[in-house]
């Protein structure tokens, strides 16, 4: 079932940009630099979709049923898994470009995800329904603190 879902989901991904945004997300690169998306709760999004159909959001869960294939180039790896807080959950997919590091994804790891939204969509003849074209997925909390890069204050006045 899961392979015939990927196959479904990456049917609907169409090169090298999917709706004008890069078809591989970046994945933990905590120096890309940072702008504002609406973060939004599975809750928010299962509830009233209609505001968030097609736009970009970020949105907060456990990773569950994790699944990464290696595209035919051996480029890309294509992922789909379902973002769950407690009852609820949406379907995540998209592509992570091996050039920029490996992916780090595990099943039950916390995650912030950045997409589009798509409250129903169509592939290859099958309605899908609330899921998310991930732009870019990072762990949450992230795994570095944000000072990590600066010097400490410390130091500096030495």
């Amino acid at each position: 079932m899961w392979i015939l879902l990927l196959g479904l989901i990456t049917a609907c991904l169409p090169g090298p940009l999917i709706n004008g945004y890069a078809s591989s997300p970046v994945f933990l690169q905590p120096t890309e630099q940072k702008r504002f998306v609406e973060i939004v709760t599975i809750r928010t999004l299962l509830q009233t979709p209609g505001p968030y159909h097609q736009q970009r959001i970020r949105v907060r869960g456990t990773v569950t049923r994790l699944e990464l294939h290696l595209d035919d180039s051996k480029h890309f790896i294509n992922f789909v898994f379902y973002l769950k807080t407690g009852a609820d959950r949406v379907l995540v997919f998209g592509r992570h470009d091996r050039t920029q590091g490996d992916i780090q994804m595990t099943t039950g790891r916390t995650v912030e995800v950045e997409g589009i939204f798509w409250k129903e969509r169509e592939a290859n003849g099958h309605r899908l329904l609330n899921n998310v074209e991930a732009q870019r997925v990072t762990f949450y909390p992230p795994l570095t603190p944000d000072q990590a890069a600066r010097p400490s204050p410390l130091l500096t006045s030495l």
